[in-house]
């Protein structure tokens, strides 16, 4: 008897203990907490930069900058540049799975004989669909893209709906298209700063990097015969760092251009649309890079990859996880400009649980009279699960 009251009160006393623990660990994680980190900040300058097409547009992609702009959302016919769109449509549909690049399709009477720009299809014949997307990448061949479009979705109308939806999606809200080759038709118009919307999306193309910077190749058709594809955008020879492009050109339109070019952390879109004649057109370009590339420069203030902080985690076997800018901080600036601005950085305790990538706090950007000008969310780069009342019963015992 004495002995189960002896048994007894020893499990009473351990049950008080662990209930004591548990309490004592939820007030203790109840606090947050709070860091503050010194960094600089400038604006970038305004200089003056003539062009005369009709309208351009110059962006930094990296900071998001818009480094110079001329009549950017003037709606303007915008000729083989519409081809942009079409590519974007036929690389959703095959991310989807609707086409395959390996995919064998019947190049129609009505593709094979569409004029202008041309690959020089055989009509009733096959060809892969990735050979029909290099031919248009390279060559800006109108009977190849409309053979992807009418493969695509059954007919070239039915394609040139997906393009104007997709030109919604992307933001887009100046453009709309009536064919798929940019050839002259009413109601068919873009923007430069559309434009821009559209290269972003392609450029980005794993099939688009593949053959944009191609200088000649050639397509092999099923009799044996041969056409030679030579890229329209000259830049890609000779401007150092272009990384693609797009030309267009018809007498409404004039001569246009799409192109992109990198140097170190800069990375450059450009639209020029309405040169008169193909030389200017390709001059107006490499000004604008130039323009870029010799007077600014990308500062990267933040990185993505480096931990900010470390932060407490309750509810959960992680005592504490590192916490990372969701993405680089990238201050856009005149070379050789100094800059002053501070961050502050601001996290409460997390709780499990918590998927990785999930925002966990805020890295605020203040200028020098403190005010905030941008705002980086702070996430975990890990999964924190739960943690389980056996979890807490093993660790209460194994530290007894």
């Amino acid at each position: 008897m004495v002995k189960d009251n002896i048994e007894v009160g020893v499990k009473m006393k351990k049950t008080f203990k662990i209930l004591s623990f548990i309490l004592i660990l939820i007030i203790f994680m109840s606090f947050g907490q709070m860091f503050v980190f010194d960094f600089a900040k400038a604006k970038a300058p305004q200089d003056e930069f003539q062009t005369s097409v009709k309208a351009a547009l110059l962006i930094d992609t990296n900071s998001k900058t818009v480094i110079f702009e001329k009549d950017a959302d003037k709606k303007l016919p915008i000729a083989s540049m519409t081809k942009l769109t079409g590519l974007a449509v036929v690389f959703d549909a095959i991310e989807n799975g609707k086409i395959r690049l390996e995919q064998e399709i019947t190049v129609s009477s009505n593709a094979a004989s569409v004029e202008g720009s041309e690959a020089f299809l055989d009509a009733n014949k096959r060809y892969k669909v990735e050979d029909l997307i290099k031919t248009v990448i390279i060559s800006s061949a109108n009977d190849s893209m409309v053979a992807l479009a009418e493969s695509t979705y059954g007919s070239e109308d039915n394609f040139v709906e997906k393009m104007n939806s997709l030109a919604t999606e992307l933001g887009m809200n100046n453009t709309r298209f009536s064919n798929s080759t940019g050839l002259p038709c009413a109601d068919h118009y873009s923007t430069a700063r559309d434009l821009v919307r559209v290269y972003e999306a392609v450029g980005s193309n794993a099939i688009y990097k593949k053959y944009a910077k191609i200088w000649i190749d050639e397509l092999v058709h099923s009799s044996g015969r041969k056409t030679q594809l030579v890229n329209t955008n000259r830049l890609i020879r000779n401007y150092k760092g272009c990384t693609g492009g797009k030309t267009g050109f018809t007498n409404e339109a004039g001569y246009c251009l799409t192109a992109s070019a990198t140097r170190g952390d800069m990375n450059l879109i450009g639209v020029v649309i309405g040169s008169e004649n193909s030389k200017l057109r390709f001059s107006a370009m490499t000004d604008l890079f130039d323009y870029g590339f010799n007077n600014f420069e990308n500062r990267v203030v933040v990185k993505k990859d480096k931990p900010l902080c470390e932060i407490s985690v309750k509810g959960s076997t992680i005592k504490t996880v590192q916490g990372f800018a969701r993405e680089d901080y990238i201050k856009f600036l005149k070379k050789g400009e100094d800059f002053e601005y501070s961050t502050e950085l601001q996290f409460d305790i997390i709780k499990a649980p918590v998927k990785a990538e999930q925002k966990v706090g805020s890295l605020l950007i203040l200028d020098k009279n403190n005010i905030v000008i941008d705002e980086i969310d702070i996430i975990t780069g890990q999964d924190i699960d739960k943690i389980k009342i056996n979890e807490i019963l093993d660790n209460i015992y194994v530290n007894w």
